[in-house]
């Protein structure tokens, strides 16, 4: 007999455990539905992402906030002027250095915005290629871009951008480490994609499957649970959200075109039936009036008004809170997503938008490190074709050097406050704090970029005998 039970009965002893117990695992009536959850498995995955992802499609294409979510997400994670590149190759000597540099950075530029170069169908930059693969990231759960080297164009080397559909989620094989298409060896590396190879009339995928060694795809998705193989949408956990909210707006919709429809009744206490108005062919009354005339009854008659209660002055709150908790879910900023900004000041949108650029440039580094920086390092990237394509002048010396002088950058947000903030950041810079170079960056500039510039414009303007203070005509301009 333990010492607790010598002192106290059984059913004391029970009750000090489960007081001792978290509240999250305790079971009562309110919770006895509560099973939980055990995370993501293959078999999850394979019942469960082709319903959330086809739900999430639909939604996407008729609900207008879905849908300006996914443009969000495009326009802050790429951007208008996409990801840029810069190469800082550097073996000590600075003009063979800057020659490297400028070489690499020349060649990708041209490679990335030239769609017969970039996109094996010939009809996308890599800027709109990024912008699609965010989109099917945010919507799909995933996006699979497959490297074709060896292809038709100057750089042996495009992009072909693949429906995560195509990608089996019905194939699992736990003897050969095959979860949900993807085939991993015993660390759980990726060593081939198995692809459906037949599309039919209605998008779907069918068929034998491809096996495509795992160097050549490129896999961007959020791996929220060790061993998880493939993404889900991340509209997933808001998903029942946002299709109540579309069904409450549509419903709330019909109640006022239905109340807005209501006629008044007339009703005769006595008096000449035939006073109201005419009669129509089925014996209905009817009064016709214009607009602003007043209405004239006979005696005996009265006029009751169909008195509408819609809109709902309670819709416009309900329909805020679901927005707020939907917002949340998505990492997006509830004012912008919906259009919101009643009730906003200054300084709260202010620290808002310093939370969620935060946020933004986390998904951003998602792109570049499962994306950009493997498309462009790998043995079959592209790096390694242009030089095999003789694009690019590289001593195979310095080959494995450059290939790791990549610096990526994305789009930046100009200052919530352009004066105070650039008064901060002169401050930092002459204590120390920072750099020139970093306070570009974060503006998504390039300080050795901006200072070759205004050194051509000095020069320039040296050679028309303009100073500083006075302004170029255009005409004058070379």
């Amino acid at each position: 007999m333990s010492f607790l039970s010598r002192i106290f009965k059984p059913q004391v002893i029970k009750k000090v455990i489960m007081l001792r117990s978290f509240e999250a695992a305790r079971y009562d009536k309110q919770h006895y539905a509560w099973f939980g959850d055990y995370g993501i498995s293959a078999a999850d995955t394979a019942s469960q992402l082709p319903t959330v992802r086809a739900r999430t499609r639909e939604e996407a294409k008729n609900d207008a906030f879905v849908g300006h979510a996914l443009q969000m997400y495009a326009n802050n994670i790429v951007g208008h002027k996409g990801i840029g590149f810069r190469c800082d190759y550097d073996n000590g000597d600075k003009d063979a250095s800057i020659a490297v540099q400028d070489a690499v950075e020349k060649a990708w530029k041209l490679w990335a915005e030239t769609p017969e170069y970039c996109d094996a169908a010939g009809k996308k930059t890599l800027r709109r290629i990024l912008v699609q693969a965010v989109k099917a990231w945010k919507r799909e759960g995933e996006a699979i871009i497959r490297i074709l080297p060896k292809a038709n164009n100057p750089f042996g080397i495009s992009l072909m951008p693949l429906r995560p559909d195509a990608l089996a989620v019905q194939l699992v094989d736990v003897d050969k480490r095959i979860y949900n298409g993807v085939e991993v060896d015993e660390q759980g590396r990726p060593v081939r994609y198995h692809f459906y190879t037949t599309m039919t009339a209605t998008g779907l995928f069918t068929g034998e499957t491809e096996a495509v060694p795992a160097e050549y795809i490129l896999h961007l998705f959020d791996e929220e649970y060790v061993g998880q193989t493939r993404g889900f949408p991340v509209f997933a956990g808001v998903l029942r959200t946002l299709k109540d909210l579309h069904e409450y707006t549509f419903a709330e919709l019909t109640a006022a075109r239905a109340d807005a429809m209501k006629c008044g009744i007339f009703k005769r206490e006595g008096g000449d039936p035939a006073a109201v108005g005419d009669t129509d062919e089925k014996g209905n009354m009817f009064q016709e009036r214009d607009v602003g005339e007043a209405l004239v009854l006979d005696e005996g008659w009265t006029y009751e008004n169909p008195n509408p209660s819609r809109p709902n002055s309670g819709a416009g709150p309900f329909s805020k809170m679901l927005l707020r908790e939907a917002a949340s879910g998505l990492s997006l900023p509830y004012n912008t997503w919906a259009n919101d900004l009643e009730g906003v000041s200054y300084s709260s949108i202010r620290a808002g938008t310093l939370e969620d650029r935060d946020t933004w440039m986390m998904m951003q580094e998602d792109v570049v490190e499962m994306i950009l920086r493997p498309l462009f390092r790998r043995e079959c990237g592209w790096l390694s074709c242009a030089v095999a394509e003789g694009k690019l002048d590289i001593d195979l010396l310095i080959l494995e050097d450059v290939r790791t002088s990549d610096t990526w950058r994305p789009r930046r947000w100009k200052w919530v406050d352009p004066a105070s903030d650039a008064t901060a950041a002169e401050k930092a810079v002459e204590h120390g704090w920072t750099t020139d170079s970093d306070i570009a960056d974060e503006q998504g500039s390039d300080y050795w970029e901006n200072a070759k510039t205004k050194a051509e414009e000095n020069a320039w303007k040296q050679a028309q005998g303009l100073t500083d203070e006075e302004q170029p005509e255009k005409e004058n301009e070379p």
